[in-house]
């Protein structure tokens, strides 16, 4: 049974549980909306930096969510403090890219879907969490595992404190999807051929502010700081092992 299958088949027993998924006074809508711009590289493992504009959306009501960053799924707790949840998932993936010479390799508009299935313990103001992600698409193949902690806290009325750590497993075939080199794309591109392997791909740490500058208006910065470990560390297009993301931008909670 491949991860996907376990996916499926684990939201599946979830549904058929005999579980309360929400009280009725959990069925309210809570949205935010807003705008972020992010210094990113171009890919994970590149050394040139570009600007990356991304819209801030979270949706909830009662159990069900769709974020920009979360996919489109459902919150079901499996024990009465809900401390302990399931959250079955659709996300979108991107596959690496190379397309053209080094200093233009990047993910281009290559957005396969992928499942996923996120377990969240929650022990406020901490929270561990351990995703499972399989692409649904040939092109987009493989299957990562990432196990974090999130610590979560106000600081005053206005401010909003997150920090996080995660470290990222990939299977061969994940692996090989984004950081290997195919005697094709070696032939094509110029780039020795090289098989990536499975492990750990990548840890990392990070950090969300946010002032609230009236009750319903934030403004949001966002850091991190990622180190490519690994198969990941040595592949041929892997020119720079740290990776740093900087993010400023605003969001309107309604």
């Amino acid at each position: 049974m491949n991860i996907k299958e376990i996916i499926l088949l684990s939201g599946v027993v979830i549904f058929m549980t005999d579980v309360s998924i929400a009280s009725p006074d959990d069925f309210k809508l809570k949205a935010s909306v807003g705008a972020m711009v992010f210094a990113t590289p171009k890919y994970e493992g590149s050394d040139i930096y570009q600007p990356l504009y991304m819209p801030e959306i979270d949706l909830q009501y009662g159990p069900f969510f769709t974020s920009v960053s979360q996919g489109a799924g459902i919150y079901i707790p499996v024990n009465e403090s809900r401390s302990l949840i399931f959250a079955p998932a659709l996300r979108w993936r991107v596959k690496r890219n190379l397309g053209e010479p080094r200093d233009a390799i990047e993910y281009i508009g290559d957005v396969r879907p992928t499942v996923t299935l996120n377990t969240i313990l929650k022990l406020d103001p901490i929270m561990f969490n351990f995703r499972m992600t399989d692409g649904l698409s040939d092109s987009n193949k493989g299957a990562s595992f990432n196990i974090g902690t999130t610590w979560q806290n106000n600081i005053g009325n206005r401010t909003n404190i997150t920090l996080y750590a995660t470290a990222i497993y990939g299977n061969k075939s994940y692996n090989q999807t984004y950081f290997g080199i195919t005697k094709v794309e070696s032939v094509h591109y110029g780039y020795e051929v090289y098989n990536a392997y499975s492990g750990f791909k990548s840890v990392d740490v990070g950090g969300i502010f946010k002032y609230f500058v009236t009750d319903n208006i934030s403004i949001d910065f966002h850091t991190e700081f990622l180190r490519l470990v690994g198969s990941a560390a040595k592949s041929p297009i892997t020119f720079e092992k740290n990776q740093m993301l900087f993010g400023f931008g605003a969001t309107y909670v309604f």
